[in-house]
């Protein structure tokens, strides 16, 4: 079993990254031999994306002076992944928003039938809004969310309490299983990702078949076509 963890926060060792390191300790608590890939955005510090689709037409990303494009293809391989962000500005960082771009996830389905955990924390509000964004690219790049974690805490505080214990081990239990089953995605994620697919995606993609080459070759890997 294969877990990779995108740690979103600036702040490397901040509340975001207590509340995802004690998630996958769990998860190998319950699975001594998964094989965890953690990555702190902050270290990998991702450039922009800069529009220019060389993603849809190679496949790849052109900028390869960081290590994007080497994470895209570790989460090609994983077995499901975890998302984690802390809340800047009802949203999620900038950082986070930044790699989300740069690893053109979305139009390729990269995430596709992978089960995730979505996970934010926030100090006083708007928490909700960050782990709707987390939901929504998960969704958007043909996954599915099997778990979710939003937990208030104070600046500079540990926001490992015993309730949060619980909720995190009930959250890894359930991913696991996800992993373990095979289960399938939930109705709606398979409805919305065959509307997409078929009805906005290929339609687009197949229109100039050149122009989408990188992105025609993912679904055919993948077996979404």
């Amino acid at each position: 079993m294969i877990i990779t963890v995108i740690n979103g926060s600036p702040r490397k060792n901040g509340a975001t990254s207590k509340v995802l390191t004690y998630l996958y300790k769990d998860i190998e608590r319950l699975i001594p031999d998964v094989k965890i890939n953690y990555f702190d955005l902050s270290e990998v510090n991702p450039s922009y994306c800069i529009g220019c689709l060389n993603c849809y037409k190679m496949g790849k990303c052109i900028n390869q002076n960081d290590k994007v494009e080497y994470i895209h293809d570790i989460i090609t391989k994983s077995d499901g992944v975890i998302f984690g962000s802390p809340t800047y500005g009802s949203s999620v960082t900038g950082l986070f928003k930044v790699f989300t771009d740069r690893a053109h996830m979305m139009l390729e389905r990269l995430l596709y039938r992978k089960p995730c955990i979505a996970v934010t924390t926030y100090e006083n509000a708007r928490g909700s809004k960050a782990i709707s964004f987390i939901k929504s690219m998960v969704l958007d790049s043909g996954g599915y969310v099997c778990g979710s974690l939003s937990i208030k805490t104070g600046f500079n505080q540990n926001p490992i309490t015993e309730k949060v214990e619980s909720k995190i081990q009930k959250v890894s239990k359930k991913f696991i299983y996800c992993i373990e089953e095979k289960k399938n995605p939930p109705v709606f994620s398979q409805i919305y990702n065959f509307i997409a697919i078929n009805a906005v995606l290929k339609p687009m993609a197949f229109k100039d078949i050149e122009q989408y080459k990188g992105i025609i070759d993912r679904w055919e890997a993948q077996g979404i076509i």
